[in-house]
Parts: C-alpha cells; structure tokens; sequence
C-alpha cells in the first residue's frame, strides 16, 4: 500500500473497459493517485467510469479541453488504436505526462512522431506492454540470466485464443484495421515485444502465413451448435461487450490465424502462431539452447525447465496465476504507481512500442505480399540499429 502523501491526477481519454481495469489496480494500489478528468466519445463508457471512480470527476467532450485542464498530472489513454499517436503528442505539447496502452499507433510514422514528442517534451512516458510485468516472463529472464538455456538457438511462441475470447474481438471494434490495426499488431504486440525481450534482439527476415477462416458468416452456425453456457449466454459472445455484434457477421478484415516464422539479428530463429478459435488455449514460449531448454505457458503460470545432460531433472515453478496476464496487471499497477509517485522508470517505454509495432508491420508485410521480407529498411526508418 502506498503511503506517500503525494497527490497525482490523472485524466483518462478512451475510458473503455482495458483502461478502467488499468486504473482500478493503480488507484487500488495506490490512494495518492486519483482520476480528474475523463473524455470518451462514447456515454456509457464515461458513465461506467465515473460510477468507477467517482461521479463528480468532470466529463470533457474533446481532447483538446481534457488535456489543457489545469491540476492534470499524467494522461491515460486507452481509446481505438488509430487515435492513440495523435492523442499522446496532444497530452505531451500540453506538458502532461503520459501512459499509453498497447500498441503505440498503426502506422510506422505515427509511432515516429509520438517517439519524436516524447524526446521533445521531456516528460515521462510509459507504455501498457503489462506482460513485461508478470512474474512468470520475469522468471524467465531470471533463467537465463542463470545460464540454464547457455546460448539461445531456436524458439516457438503462440497466442491461441480461447473461442469466446475470440468471438469477443470478432464482436467489436477490433474487428476494423482502420481502428485497431491488424489482429498481429492490436492482440499480439504483446507477444512480440516478449520475444525482442527475451532474445534480447530484433527480428530481421519474416515469412507469415495467415487469413480469416473461421470468423465468416457461413460459420454461425457454430454458434447454435454449441447453445448457450450454464449462464444462458450464447456461445462466441460470453465476454460481455455494450456494443457486441455478431463475431460471425461481416465487416470484419483482421484475420483469425496466422503463422510466422521469424529470424533475428542475432542468428536466433522463431516461430509463432495465433489462432482466434481455440479448445486448449495457450500463451507459450518454448526456448532450445545449448545447454538446456525452458517452457513457460501463461494459461497455467507455469514455468519449466531442463539442463542438456544423461541424469538432468525437469525442474518447474508456478510462477503466477493462472490467466491472460499472469499477474502482470496487479504488479504493473504496483510499479506504474512508483513511476507516478516516484518517479522510477517504467518497465516498459516509448521505445519498446517502436519496437514491437515495426516488428509487427515487417510480419504482417510478408503476409501481406506473400514473400521472405527483410526488415532492413523499416528499422533504418525507425532509426533503429538491430543486434
């Protein structure tokens, strides 16, 4: 529990249900941190967030008006992914620091510009890669940081969605790339950016594979198929959504599965896969180096690994709870907090954002013209020098 007796206010910009959860852990957290300000095009969004945090904090109708209010400390943006480069150097110019959720903009160029206005401004930056956070990925690294792996040669890593988990995505906004960018870039960035961490490189030569399969109206009938849960609640749409349409009805362009397979600066190779439609879900990383091997799943928090030897033990270790980030909201709210109140670094920056969305746009190019695409030229454009 915080006891410092700092005060920071916060003003929160797409007060959609990922941001609230964000800063219900952090106020949690921590009681010196406090909303003051909210804008949400959207009514019921602002409505549920000042029943969340307090029916007096101000509703703002533009960005603009939000961010130029006097006694705002930090900005909390969590609105459609194509409006969060232009709503961060708005919050920036206007002197306030800023935590943007995943993924830093959908084009290359606006991740360059919010880059450029956090140089420019000066103020603090921290970015919601939250699985940065989680113990088990801290394990991880811990392991081979240890030596247990000695060099890393290969690895295999997916992102295999439970089938409402999946209906939820194909049920809303995140649907259109004109919103939220591809399914790799807005779901799996997370992922991504795991794999530039673990390795400790950049990826420099991708090949993809992927399409929209399942998700199409002719597969509705899945949902008949299943019926409804023990809750009365149709299959493919029990994550609840005020908005939700009908995953299997058209409009949508992201696909629902895609394969990778990736090689990094470093001479280490990867492979990765997602697939929105899934009966055994799994967040996995499974490592192969010369002298052992480690496998870590984020369904189950648990962590595995072996020496290379004739008498060697699988060791493993439950290093987080069960569920989709393990642990890490609670504890990123932990740390965002010291960075707020404290100003420590956060575990995630402006930087890795770049990062993990020029991974992302070179993966989805090679699906897109369905060739080997060397990554090359989009880091050179990003002013990045891979390793």
């Amino acid at each position: 529990m915080e006891t410092s007796s700092k005060v920071v206010t916060i003003g929160l910009i797409g007060a959609g249900a990922r941001l609230r959860t964000v800063v219900k852990n952090l106020t949690s957290a921590h009681p010196g941190i406090r909303v003051g300000a909210i804008h949400d095009p959207d009514p019921l969004s602002v409505e549920a967030a000042q029943a969340e945090f307090g029916r007096e904090i101000p509703a703002f109708d533009s960005v603009p008006a939000l961010v130029s209010t006097p006694g705002l400390d930090w900005v909390f943006i969590g609105s459609f992914n194509h409006l969060h480069s232009q709503q961060a150097i708005a919050a920036l110019q206007a002197g306030k620091a800023v935590f943007c959720e995943k993924p830093l903009a959908t084009r290359l160029e606006d991740c360059l510009a919010v880059q450029n206005a956090v140089r420019t401004s000066g103020r603090p930056f921290a970015f919601g890669l939250v699985l940065r956070y989680a113990p088990i990925y801290q394990k991880v690294r811990e392991l081979i940081a240890a030596g247990v792996l000695g060099e890393l040669i290969s690895f295999e890593f997916n992102e295999t969605l439970e089938f409402n988990h999946g209906g939820y995505i194909f049920g809303n906004w995140r649907r259109q790339t004109a919103l939220a960018g591809t399914h790799l870039l807005e779901k799996c960035c997370h992922d991504i950016d795991l794999a530039n961490w673990i390795t400790g490189s950049l990826p420099m030569r991708a090949a993809s594979f992927g399409g929209k399969d399942f998700f199409v109206p002719k597969n509705a009938r899945h949902m008949a198929r299943l019926g409804p849960d023990a809750q009365g609640r149709p299959a493919y749409r029990v994550w609840p959504d005020p908005h939700g349409v009908n995953p299997f009805s058209e409009g949508a362009d992201i696909v629902d599965n895609q394969v990778a397979i990736l090689e990094y600066a470093n001479g280490v190779r990867g492979t990765f896969h997602t697939n929105c439609n899934t009966a055994i879900p799994e967040r996995r990383f499974y490592l192969c180096g010369t002298e052992g091997a480690i496998r870590a799943n984020a369904i189950t928090g648990k962590v595995e690994w072996r020496r290379i030897g004739h008498e060697t033990k699988l060791e493993e270790v439950l290093a987080g709870p069960a569920g989709g980030h393990v642990g890490g909201d609670e504890a990123m709210a932990v740390e965002l907090g010291r960075t707020l109140l404290e100003g420590t670094p956060p575990a995630a920056t402006v930087e890795d954002g770049v990062r993990a969305c020029v991974a992302a746009f070179g993966i989805d190019q090679a699906l897109d013209e369905g060739r080997i695409v060397d990554l090359h030229p989009l880091w050179r454009q990003a002013g990045i020098n891979p390793k």
